[in-house]
């Protein structure tokens, strides 16, 4: 099997949220931006409810963490959110339970082949944060703690990135 990798170019990234408004697919829009933005776990982003975003400027992340909703997410927020109720999961599709990823999971995948895209998938996106978050603060450290991995190395697989630990260690400490 293969793993999908980390969603690399800004460029890709703003293709897919393009096709998905043009497509009118704003629920999976707002999944796709809150797992690459923040790096929730599908089965967390799952049980959100409404009151824990609608209105919202930062979500609360397990560890004590919170990350701030971009206005594209809060905009998104109040289109699929209009017509529920706060103690509604938003990512429900017109009905009262929780959902299955496999109908995102499908979406993303015709639309990454509509664009040209492979080994991507919704598994993708949580890379992607990471992948972004290290290259914006080079902070692996956080992202191994985060991503509850017990190895730089593994967490470096993880995000696709192929730089040897020891290379980061080089030049020494000059005190």
């Amino acid at each position: 099997m293969i793993k999908g990798l980390p969603i690399k170019s800004i460029k890709d990234i703003k293709k897919i949220k393009k096709k998905y408004k043009e497509k009118e697919m704003y629920l999976d829009l707002l999944m796709f931006l809150l797992v690459i933005n923040t790096g929730l776990k599908m089965a967390t982003i799952f049980e959100m409810k409404v009151s824990q975003l609608k209105g919202k400027k930062y979500i609360p992340i397990a560890k004590g963490i919170t990350f701030l909703l971009t206005n594209e997410m809060r905009e998104l927020i109040n289109i699929v959110t209009a017509d529920k109720e706060p103690n509604d999961f938003v990512f429900a599709r017109r009905i009262k339970d929780k959902v299955s990823r496999y109908g995102y999971y499908c979406n993303f995948k015709d639309i990454c082949a509509e664009l040209g895209l492979y080994n991507t998938s919704i598994d993708s996106w949580r890379r992607t944060f990471g992948y972004h978050y290290f290259q914006k603060y080079n902070d692996l450290f956080f992202l191994q703690w985060y991503f509850n991995q017990n190895t730089a190395e593994q967490t470096m697989d993880f995000i696709d990135v192929k730089e040897p630990m020891s290379s980061r260690f080089k030049q020494g400490l000059e005190l």
